[in-house]
């Protein structure tokens, strides 16, 4: 009779036996200690719990009873969750039963995404200087006609009294149109994410990017090292432009209270140049490399522009071209702009009026944060921020990544605190795989040498030294005026 052992039919390069050599699970029990009781019938072991949802996000696996199927058949995940042959797989109904009950309320997966992203500083993987931020939608699992009306519930008294105080401030000719056949309600309707909410999931909004169809939707918030494309934190939030990039800055604060990390930039798209998310960043002493916002030009014919204007700290007015101030008028429509206006009888007689105005007088809008546009403008003719452009696309490939391996394109259950528990699981799988590849001994990288005969002694010598140091050698060495040469080398 031959004995065969399940570590023997494990094969060496596999990713799991991979995983259990590069990364130490045993945070799971320390994170997991206070969540179960010591009396009682023994639960299913929390290594073997999330181990097994690791699994699945790591292949895609997005049903649990397929990746309890998958897990009972495939003897490499029974080696890498601790089964043995003979034990039995937990209940498909177990993963539902912890999710729902002692893992509900608490931040245990963000504390698990944390201890990976640790690890990774451990080992030097994540340098923290130069980062980058982006966002992409995941479609919630409901329908757009689960939509209906926002219902207020409120006191008998508290309804009536508000009646009375709408009917006596409401115009007799309204009164009369309400009163009548023809009203039409529609009148009153706002924004559809203001009064109106999905039955089937309460928790998703509607996506209304310009130029694609209207669906349920969250927004997946990644911010990534860009040494080595790690991610270091993760936030979900509505598709609103305004809370991806809101959520940027609280992701960088977190960052830097979590990790100690003191970053010297922030790549982002055009999206995040907005005078809020631009203080944030300049207050947490980030530099901002976003590209300049589209501007949509209101005239055919040019005009000056608000760098034409001189602003008077003393006065707190612009000055114009000719010398004239502008003064300060407040616009409570608009709180987040602050409005000057000119004088009309200086725009009747000014030489370059047609030059600056087609109205009877020049009106110039500056933006409460205008110091922190005028930074980041600054910024943008640097030679940082072109490098910085080129790396930020980089976080593109991970939203592709767990969007077509590792099913981030849908919500796999509804409600807010479940869709961020699929993301920061998604990228503790996506950052593991990464450790792992860049954990994996020099040896194992090929490395193309196009040298002529007479540095091969020489390179062959620095790739030794390298190599006994610890350092990595890129597959790419660069030769320039066949004296000098650079090895790209990452410590």
């Amino acid at each position: 009779m031959t004995l065969v052992s399940l570590e023997s039919l494990v094969p060496s390069d596999h990713i799991v036996r991979l995983m259990e050599k590069h990364i130490d699970f045993s945070f799971i029990d320390k994170r997991t200690q206070g969540l179960y009781s010591t009396k009682g019938r023994p639960s299913v072991a929390p290594q073997v719990l999330i181990r097994m949802i690791l699994i699945g996000y790591l292949h895609g696996i997005t049903s649990e009873r397929r990746l309890c199927q998958e897990v009972h058949l495939n003897l490499a995940y029974r080696w890498f969750c601790g089964l043995s042959l003979e034990d039995k797989v937990p209940h498909h109904s177990t993963f539902s039963k912890n999710r729902h009950g002692r893992f509900a309320g608490t931040a245990l997966f963000r504390e698990l995404f944390y201890e990976i992203v640790q690890q990774a500083l451990d080992k030097g993987l994540v340098r923290g200087k130069h980062l980058s931020t982006d966002a992409t939608l995941i479609e919630a699992d409901a329908a757009m006609h689960s939509l209906e009306p926002i219902v207020v519930y409120c006191e008998k008294e508290a309804y009536w009294q508000q009646l009375d105080e709408e009917s006596c401030n409401e115009p007799e000719e309204q009164q009369a149109d309400s009163n009548s056949d023809s009203y039409d309600a529609s009148e009153k309707k706002g924004p559809i994410n203001q009064t109106q909410r999905s039955r089937t999931d309460p928790d998703s909004r509607v996506a209304t990017r310009w130029g694609a169809k209207h669906r349920l939707a969250y927004s997946g918030n990644y911010l990534t090292d860009n040494a080595n494309n790690l991610i270091i934190d993760v936030e979900v939030t509505s598709p609103s432009l305004t809370d991806e990039c809101l959520s940027s800055v609280e992701m960088l604060k977190r960052s830097q209270f979590r990790f100690g990390l003191n970053p010297e930039d922030i790549g982002a798209d055009s999206a995040y140049a907005c005078g809020e998310v631009l203080t944030g960043f300049m207050k947490a002493g980030v530099d901002a490399y976003t590209p300049r916002p589209q501007e949509v030009p209101r005239s055919k014919m040019p005009q000056y522009g608000k760098d034409r204007f001189k602003y008077d700290e003393n006065n707190d007015q612009l000055i114009c071209p000719q010398g004239h101030p502008l003064r300060k008028v407040e616009d409570k429509s608009k709180p987040r702009l602050v409005k000057y206006v000119a004088s009309e009888k200086h725009c009747r007689d000014c030489p370059l009026k047609e030059h600056c105005t087609q109205g009877r007088r020049r009106t110039v809008q500056l933006h409460v944060d205008q110091k922190a546009l005028d930074w980041a403008e600054g910024l943008r003719n640097s030679s940082e921020y072109k490098i910085s452009q080129v790396m930020r696309r980089r976080i593109e490939r991970l939203f592709g990544e767990a969007k077509e391996q590792m099913g981030l394109r849908r919500a796999r259950r509804r409600g807010l605190e479940q869709v961020q528990e699929q993301c920061l699981m998604t990228a503790m799988a996506q950052n593991i795989k990464r450790i792992v590849k860049l954990s994996i001994p020099n040896d194992l990288f090929a490395v193309k040498l196009r040298l002529s005969s007479n540095k091969s002694s020489v390179l062959k010598a620095l790739l030794i030294d390298f190599r006994q140091r610890g350092m990595r050698i890129l597959p790419r060495l660069s030769i320039f005026n066949q004296s000098t040469f650079r090895l790209a080398v990452c410590a």
